[in-house]
């Protein structure tokens, strides 16, 4: 496991670095980006359950739906370490800090969205004022490669920033779903 870590934190900034090209792209010539996306690796592919359904891995699938999957599966296990441990960052009363934390995560977009939104006009505000759940939302594969690079593996930082990630987007998905 040790040498997987190595590998995720060693190359963390490669993700980053990615995001920051794949958003140029997209922006900047959204045609060509979409056909490297959705290039077609293996057409009919056995991924999933069996079926009488068309099934093509691409890009797209491969990153969404399989790598995040086993990144997610990291993230929870770092939070269950931090609460169930003993001697954990997050065991107890250490884990209020955080989920107050997560009320401020989420009510502060929601006011700069709505505030930006009167700013902008009535017109503005009536076309947007219903997406107000959208900014509660946070990206926790960046907040915690971002903090493990920011503080270093182990630092209890970097617990607490994924517990608040991991909380935020739980709220988030409660919000969207009422």
């Amino acid at each position: 496991m040790y040498r997987v870590w190595n590998f995720l934190t060693n190359y963390s900034l490669l993700l980053i670095i990615g995001a920051i090209v794949a958003l140029i792209w997209a922006n900047t010539n959204p045609i060509s980006y979409h056909h490297f996306v959705d290039y077609v690796i293996w057409d009919y592919s056995p991924i999933g359950h069996y079926h009488h359904g068309h099934r093509t891995l691409t890009l797209h699938y491969l990153v969404n739906d399989i790598l995040m999957a086993l990144f997610f599966a990291i993230a929870a296990k770092e939070v269950w370490e931090a609460i169930i441990l003993e001697n954990g960052s997050l065991r107890g009363k250490k884990a209020a800090t955080p989920l107050f934390a997560t009320a401020g995560g989420m009510f502060g977009p929601i006011a700069v969205y709505l505030g930006m939104a009167m700013m902008l006009g009535s017109d503005t505000y009536n076309a947007v004022a219903n997406g107000w759940a959208i900014p509660t939302a946070t990206d926790i594969a960046f907040c915690y490669l971002v903090g493990r690079l920011v503080f270093g593996a182990g630092h209890p930082a970097v617990s607490f920033l994924l517990l608040l990630a991991i909380a935020d987007d739980a709220a988030g998905l409660i919000i969207l779903a009422i």
